[in-house]
């Protein structure tokens, strides 16, 4: 915490107590009024009228700087909750891949919504009323003890009975809250999951049992919600009858004292008054509490999100030609007792055209993010223009390369913004090149927009493969020296993928190129084609090579794993 926040907190602090004090001084006016009109034949409604004045200006004080408090204390809780999610943001664009993959989005997603809010009411509300709370009864029992000794005590005996009352259902009710918070985090993620698999889940019959599970989620979430709710209400009732026996013993004390001791009757009023302000937080500190510890926990959440340690990056900044690739000795597992990536040795000549083929499984996409260093190696070292890539920064290693993936992402934004996505200053002349390359500009041109048609990643306007060829344009406009296509024209039919493929010959012309092949026609022009089976290269060489050596590719052409659309 800076030095301003601090003082901006002593501040809330002093406004609070003045607050609180300009809160609890009302019953004394009020008494100090009622003791004048009482017991004389000519009430001297002059001195009645200074007094409530009095009292007036204290409850105008009161609500004109608890205002000022809330009102600050509300920025501080939208300023910092502010911070915090640009931080998060910043960390989560760092995050390792294997953490982000680990993770299930729903939760992530609660960082930025649920437990932002949960934090903001935890600073907001809960500190407001907390300040309020202590300085409120401080006051109030200076004031009580101030008229009487031994009524002050038994009020003061009641607190002890109300704390532990309420502790004793709030530790039960905040185990309760924390596991209605993770359910909710689980019901978002089935419903992120359900929504970006929507076609999937129908295509498979399997809404019913999707459903099954959210309602089976759902049905425990209201569970857990309906005994924190019976927890919370029960705090209140039960603190309320302490209360009530309180006051009636109060009220005999009083009167006793009225009789024996002088009390007047505008003390003894001002005195029940006192009492109810400092029982009433009381009340309300186990709420109070609750609050602050969701706040607590939302913000524990969030700071062990903050420590997920960043993508580690390499300290050589340098500028790449993208020439060559080398692989040496290459070891990579997600889970290392079940290893993708055994000892692999490849060396990649400039401008090669290097297909990737092998059956599911065989360790293809995981060489492409290996390669895109997406996951670290375990072992061994991938080389670009003779730099080892886990010494290169990501900015000098990334720049090099470009890529497509096999499900097309386009962001919330214009057609222009995606596929000016990787060179935001690209002229609208590249722009439009890029897009004919790929195929997508006669589409484009086309819409009402044009280019500035509004798209999302699941755009119902678009096709698979018109959002695919968009986020090719968008791998051409970078003009990267490497360029890897992961199965990226496996969603695109026959004639588009003809056409793509036909832009791709003059781009990969003057590039070295990296493509995961499940067409034949699209590899038996490769300059290497690369065999991998159980993680291991198992062969590799031109087309007609590996078809006379009769080997696993061999295999695969003739029982149409590879499947040739001619």
């Amino acid at each position: 915490m800076n030095r301003t926040s601090k003082m901006i907190l002593a501040l809330c602090v002093i406004l609070s107590f003045i607050a609180a004090f300009a809160l609890v001084i009302v019953p004394r006016f009020i008494g100090e009024a009622v003791d004048v009109m009482i017991g004389v034949n000519n009430v001297d409604f002059t001195v009645v009228i200074q007094i409530l004045m009095k009292a007036l200006l204290a409850y105008l004080i009161y609500f004109g700087v608890s205002w000022l408090s809330n009102y600050i204390l509300n920025e501080i809780s939208l300023r910092f909750v502010f911070k915090l999610r640009n931080q998060l943001e910043y960390h989560l664009m760092r995050n390792p891949f294997s953490y982000l993959d680990s993770v299930a989005h729903g939760k992530l997603l609660n960082l930025f919504t649920l437990d932002g809010e949960l934090l903001i009411d935890g600073i907001y509300q809960g500190l407001t009323q907390l300040l309020n709370g202590i300085f409120v009864v401080i006051i109030a029992l200076y004031f009580m003890l101030e008229v009487s000794l031994l009524m002050s005590l038994l009020v003061i005996l009641t607190v002890p009975v109300m704390i532990l009352t309420s502790r004793a259902i709030s530790k039960r009710s905040q185990q309760l809250f924390r596991t209605q918070q993770r359910l909710a985090a689980s019901m978002n993620a089935h419903v992120k999951e359900s929504l970006e698999n929507h076609e999937l889940i129908v295509n498979y019959n399997y809404a019913e049992v999707s459903m099954d599970k959210f309602e089976a989620i759902h049905k425990e979430y209201n569970q857990v919600g309906e005994k924190v709710q019976i927890l919370g209400a029960l705090v209140n009732p039960t603190v309320r009858v302490i209360n009530n026996i309180s006051y009636a013993l109060l009220g005999l004390l009083g009167a006793y004292s009225a009789l024996h001791y002088g009390l007047s009757v505008g003390s003894l009023m001002a005195f029940i008054s006192y009492s109810i302000l400092f029982s009433k937080p009381f009340n309300e500190f186990s709420a109070i509490i609750s609050q602050l510890v969701a706040g607590k926990t939302s913000y524990e959440r969030m700071q062990a999100a903050l420590k997920v340690p960043f993508e580690s990056d390499g300290i050589n900044d340098v500028s790449l030609k993208g020439e060559h690739v080398q692989f040496e000795h290459v070891n990579f597992a997600y889970n290392k007792d079940y290893p993708i990536i055994k000892n692999l040795n490849l060396d990649i000549a400039p401008l090669s055209k290097v297909a990737i083929v092998g059956p599911t499984g065989a360790g293809k996409s995981t060489l492409i993010n290996i390669l895109m260093r997406f996951y670290d190696v375990d072992s061994g070292a991938i080389k670009i223009d003779g730099y080892d890539s886990a010494h290169l920064s990501k900015h000098s290693l990334r720049s090099v390369l470009s890529i497509v993936l096999q499900e097309p992402w386009l962001s919330s934004g214009s057609i222009r913004d995606n596929i000016k996505y990787g060179r935001v200053d690209a002229s609208d002349e590249e722009m439009i090149a890029a897009a004919k390359q790929a195929g997508c500009y006669d589409y484009i041109m086309q819409l009402d927009q044009g280019f500035d048609t509004m798209v999302t990643s699941t755009s119902s306007t678009m096709s698979v493969g018109q959002r695919q060829m968009i986020t090719i344009a968008r791998a051409i406009l970078v003009d990267a020296p490497i360029i890897i296509l992961d199965e990226a024209t496996s969603n695109i039919d026959i004639l588009s993928e003809a056409k793509i493929q036909k832009a791709f010959e003059d781009v990969m012309a003057h590039k070295t190129s990296f493509f995961v092949a499940h067409h034949l026609s699209t590899v038996v022009d490769a300059d290497m084609i690369l065999v991998m089976k159980d993680g291991e290269l198992i062969e590799q060489g031109y087309h007609t090579e590996l078809m006379q050596a009769r080997g696993f590719y061999y295999e695969m052409v003739h029982s149409n794993q590879l499947i040739d659309e001619d």
